[in-house]
């Protein structure tokens, strides 16, 4: 079997061979999904990947897709191993000389821009306050999943990296973004916020800059909110505001939430997904304004994916991500847009957050 690989905890790394996969069916609600794998196998390990659009599938009819794709994805780990990064890498072969991949923007730089403009005028009508703005990037490769994953390790930083074989596809992520953790009764969130290149002054240029602080505490809001719907006689609590996220290419600010709950993976779902980080706010408002704009669905992209076991898990928002389709390998990038964004420089951060993609971007004709 191919290799599957997801972060575990700290520096660790599960890898198994051996596994069994479940996927949710086109008329199957995602939840009862979750709901009928947690009662049929709630001690085994599992590791789980969940498309953006699962719940909100009705906006998103009408949009174009990159690839086949299931809503919904479980792996029942039969064996594994825990590995370090060191011990994980040392495992996959060798590459004789770095990967080079030539990507397409499939959209338009002045396509982008001006979606930025209707955004901001939404938000000028009160609409919306905040939205998450993406489009993908494809390009050739002949390359096995294991090699993309190796070539782009260490290039890529983030905590939340995972090789996993799908049945229609091959997802590569090198997420450094917490969408929850659960733990006994502890449940987080760890919101990201805010870009800027890694030689900028942090404190000067992201810390201090208004529009960025005004972008992450807007999005700290609602995931407050989202938490407290789940749970109605705990409050949630923000354990930290603004610190520094530093990749080794990007720079960010992200906060902490927290709340204490019982309740269940589906459960918690059902009120937190898909991510505010990722959507905008408000909610409902954004996701609808996203369904207008982007011209493709996000499938895998701003989903989530991560390891699952008894009551606890830890999820990640599948961002800085590949996703292998035969020979094709589709990558995606976003921003957040507010009131006083500037669309050229929405445009930039866009390719900012390609990392080490940026050198071989050509724009689509």
């Amino acid at each position: 079997m191919k290799p599957l690989i997801c972060f575990y905890q700290d520096d660790q790394y599960i890898y198994s061979d051996n596994y069994a996969i479940h996927t949710c069916k086109a008329d199957q609600n995602v939840s009862d999904f979750l709901n009928l794998i947690e009662a049929s196998f709630k001690k085994e390990l599992k590791v789980v990947q969940i498309n953006f659009e699962y719940n909100t599938n009705e906006l998103f009819l009408d949009k174009k897709e990159l690839y086949a794709a299931d809503k919904a994805t479980i792996f029942i780990i039969n064996q594994h191993e825990i590995f370090t990064a060191k011990q994980l890498i040392n495992k996959i072969p060798s590459t004789m000389n770095p990967l080079t991949h030539q990507f397409k923007i499939l959209e338009e730089k002045e396509s982008f821009k001006h979606k930025v403009e209707i955004i901001k005028k939404e938000i000028s009508a009160g609409r919306i306050y905040q939205v998450n703005l993406t489009a993908p990037l494809v390009s050739e490769t002949n390359y096995t999943p294991e090699k993309i994953f190796k070539n782009y390790f260490e290039k890529f930083g983030g905590s939340y990296k995972a090789l996993l074989p799908l049945p229609s596809c091959d997802l590569i992520s090198f997420s450094p973004e917490l969408f929850l953790k659960k733990q006994q009764r502890k449940l987080k969130t760890q919101p990201i916020k805010g870009s800027l290149p890694i030689n900028s002054d942090f404190a000067k240029d992201l810390l201090e800059n208004n529009k960025e602080e005004a972008e992450l505490s807007m999005i700290v809001d609602l995931l407050r909110n989202d938490f407290n719907r789940i749970e109605t006689e705990f409050s949630s609590k923000v354990s930290f505001h603004r610190e520094a996220l530093q990749l080794g290419y990007i720079q960010h600010t992200y906060s902490e939430i927290e709340i204490e709950t019982d309740k269940s993976l589906a459960q918690i779902l059902e009120v937190t997904f898909p991510g505010g980080s990722i959507s905008g706010c408000p909610k409902t408002e954004s996701l609808e304004v996203i369904a207008e704009l982007e011209t493709y669905k996000r499938q895998a992209y701003t989903g989530t994916l991560g390891w699952w076991k008894d009551n606890n898990f830890s999820l990640n928002l599948t961002i800085r991500t590949f996703i292998k389709v035969k020979n094709q390998l589709f990558y995606h990038s976003g921003c957040g847009i507010v009131y006083d964004s500037d669309p050229e420089k929405e445009w930039n951060e866009f390719i900012l957050k390609t990392g080490h993609l940026s050198q071989t971007l050509n724009t689509q004709k």
